[in-house]
């Protein structure tokens, strides 16, 4: 789910979102399929699952706030939606449709924000884009970034998650670091200072499977 949209990944590898759509569900159009009434007047939305174009068979989704990404059954990343950089495609052109992220690396877990993106590669690296406002891309700056960068740390990732303005990942052998923001020590490092730019290990020495992060917190198991 994101934040005005929700997609899905059918047993047939099909991608369908439902929501408003302004590009974020992915059908190559602005202009429905229906009208819902809002607080300043009815928009483009659609009330049940319409399928994502593009023909593309799907391994997993992720809906950020107005973008969506998703990695296909042959390992390739596209993104969706809104852009600001947060697709990953080299512009910050509003995308339709499934367009493929730059640099033709292969992934297969991919979380989608509020104002960047992060995944992980075939080969457990973890790249991220967007917005590095609060160093939440991990690449040590604060620099925006319109194609994926690699976070910092030679680390080797099993999964990432996107929070507002942070990022999370658990490692391939269960540890769990986070970076970005921290003022309210969404991090989990025992501390918040006010941002992280590379990968800090949350604290407690414990062995994580997943997290999760949020728009000030974060939670693992």
């Amino acid at each position: 789910g994101g934040g005005v949209h929700t997609c899905g990944v059918t047993t047939t590898n099909l991608a369908y979102c439902w929501g408003v759509n302004d590009g974020e569900l992915g059908t190559g159009t602005t202009t429905g399929p229906e009208l819902c009434n809002g607080a300043v007047g009815p928009f483009a939305c659609s009330t049940r699952p319409v399928l994502v174009a593009g023909g593309l068979h799907f391994l997993q989704v992720g809906a950020g706030t107005y973008h969506t990404c998703g990695v296909t059954t042959e390992h390739r990343l596209y993104c969706w939606g809104s852009n600001e950089g947060k697709l990953g495609d080299g512009t910050t052109t509003t995308r339709l449709a499934p367009f493929p992220v730059a640099g033709g690396r292969q992934y297969r877990q991919v979380d989608a924000g509020d104002i960047h993106t992060c995944a992980v590669t075939t080969g457990n690296r973890a790249f991220c884009w967007g917005d590095n406002s609060s160093g939440q891309l991990g690449d040590g700056t604060t620099t925006g970034r319109l194609t994926p960068v690699a976070v910092l740390g030679g680390l080797s990732f099993r999964q990432v998650t996107v929070g507002y303005g942070f990022s999370c990942g658990t490692t391939t052998d269960n540890r769990a670091f986070c970076w970005g923001s921290n003022s309210e020590g969404q991090v989990g490092d025992s501390s918040t200072v006010r941002r992280r730019l590379k990968p800090s290990a949350v604290a407690g020495g414990r062995l994580f499977r997943q997290v999760d992060a949020g728009t000030y917190h974060a939670c693992g198991v």
